[in-house]
């Protein structure tokens, strides 16, 4: 329990009738002695503000805060991955980047809104008359709205297939979506590629974030943080001779 800041810890223990009685006069004594000494204050705890600086070292740039505390090998290994994050995420961004120039330049070759329309069964309608849920907005005459939207739908969904210039390659019985040697499959897998390039950017981005949080709160545990300004305990014994199961307690103050 902690009383006026102190910690007091109490133990008790039990005593027999017939074999405690030496035991019990013993502590009596002990206990008057104890009782006779000045308490000495308990010892008081202080922080260092290192803590908080090498946190925020170590937030800024990992290992910065491992090295204040002397550990450079630590500081050698957070600068390290923090290092390996930012080229791992540069790589895969800029090869996604290229990726997605890539993709959208073979789909300005080889799909046509023209096209697609001419196949459809009436105006702005494609694949004979299979629009569904997803529209072609224009920005002008036979100019469709080339956003993310765009670049999308015409390799996820069948109703854009008519679109690509190879549509109609394979006859009348020609399973256009399910063919794996097409223009639309080409497509399907640059985007995919680029996608999958994007995500390894983030995955990285992700890393490098977490390397400065375990980076700043390694620092601020590793840092000293306390020192004690004394390391006095005080103590004292506590006997009840009318307690009927004959015990005695020990406090300690520390």
């Amino acid at each position: 329990m902690v009383v006026n800041g102190a910690i007091i810890g109490r133990c008790y223990l039990g005593l027999s009738k017939s074999k405690g009685l030496v035991l019990i006069l013993g502590l009596l004594i002990f206990s008057s002695g104890m009782a006779g000494e000045s308490q000495s204050a308990p010892a008081r705890l202080q922080v260092d503000r290192s803590m908080l600086k090498n946190f925020v070292k170590s937030l800024i740039l990992p290992g910065w805060g491992q090295y204040s505390n002397g550990h450079k090998i630590r500081a050698i290994t957070f600068l390290a991955a923090e290092f390996a994050g930012i080229y791992s995420y540069r790589v895969n961004y800029t090869a996604g980047a290229d990726g997605a120039t890539e993709f959208k330049a073979y789909a300005d070759d080889h799909w046509f809104y023209t096209t697609w329309r001419a196949n459809g069964a009436t105006d702005d309608i494609g694949c004979g008359g299979n629009l569904r849920t997803h529209q072609m907005p224009l920005i002008g005459e036979n100019q469709p709205l080339k956003d993310h939207h765009f670049y999308e739908n015409i390799g996820k969904y069948p109703e854009f297939s008519c679109g690509w210039d190879d549509y109609t390659d394979g006859g009348v019985n020609y399973d256009y979506d399910e063919e794996q040697d097409t223009r639309k499959s080409d497509y399907i897998k640059m985007r995919t590629r680029s996608n999958q390039l994007y995500r390894n950017a983030q995955v990285a981005g992700t890393l490098i974030m977490v390397n400065h949080l375990v980076s700043a709160f390694e620092a601020a545990l590793g840092t000293d943080l306390t020192s004690f300004e004394t390391n006095n305990i005080a103590g004292k014994f506590y006997i009840n001779p009318l307690n009927v199961n004959n015990r005695f307690s020990l406090e300690v103050k520390f």
